[in-house]
């Protein structure tokens, strides 16, 4: 059955129609402007997390584990970033330094700390130092150091807590390159995905 002509619409009604249709325009484009975070930057606001479920890599280091539990980047961290991080036996971090306050716990395992120092031209050889679970150390600013799996049959797991997020790493190749000579990192692994390097202006 067909209907019949439609009632008469005043002004109001037009005017009306107008703006909802100028305010849903205007929302479009305020949304298409916002920047959109890449699909690949795990971000995680909540204020409690499941670390079981959260983003886990070895950023192409075999033997290795990188969990970010509260971070600047994927969880608004201003102050401190605090990582979950596990090495497979014999595995270690590349000889680094940062300018930042770091301290470890260890969960599991046992390793050593080696340390080097910043009052010299480079590193030189380093200390020694033995770590094992339910221990904790802190690492000097700006000192390089390397935490390495040593023990044969177990994993190493650390909490890692850092200040100054996100961080800038300077790695050197052996202990005795100069430290003017080490080459910086950043963004780091894990904020690669968060923190696009900067593109060259040429």
């Amino acid at each position: 059955m067909g209907r019949g002509p439609l009632p008469a619409r005043g002004p109001h009604f037009a005017g009306a129609c107008r703006t909802v249709l100028l305010a849903a325009l205007l929302a479009a484009t305020a949304a298409a402007s916002l920047p959109v975070a890449d699909s690949s930057c795990p971000r995680d606001n909540s204020l409690v997390r499941d670390i079981s479920q959260m983003h886990q890599s070895n950023y192409g280091r075999e033997g290795f584990s990188h969990i970010t539990v509260a971070g600047a980047l994927a969880h608004g961290m201003k102050e401190v970033e605090v990582w979950l991080q596990t090495f497979s036996p014999g595995q270690r971090t590349p000889i680094h330094r940062h300018s930042c306050e770091e301290v470890f716990i260890v969960l599991k395992g046992k390793g050593t700390l080696l340390l080097g120092s910043s009052s010299f031209k480079y590193p030189g050889q380093p200390q020694e130092i033995a770590v094992f679970q339910n221990s904790t150390f802190s690492v000097p600013v700006n000192d390089p150091h390397q935490v390495w799996n040593s023990d044969e049959h177990e994993d190493l797991q650390v909490l890692v807590i850092i200040s100054r997020p996100p961080i800038k790493i300077f790695i050197y190749d052996d202990w005795s390159m100069p430290h003017t000579a080490a080459k910086l990192k950043f963004p780091y692994y894990w904020d690669e995905d968060c923190l696009p390097v900067p593109k060259d202006e040429l």
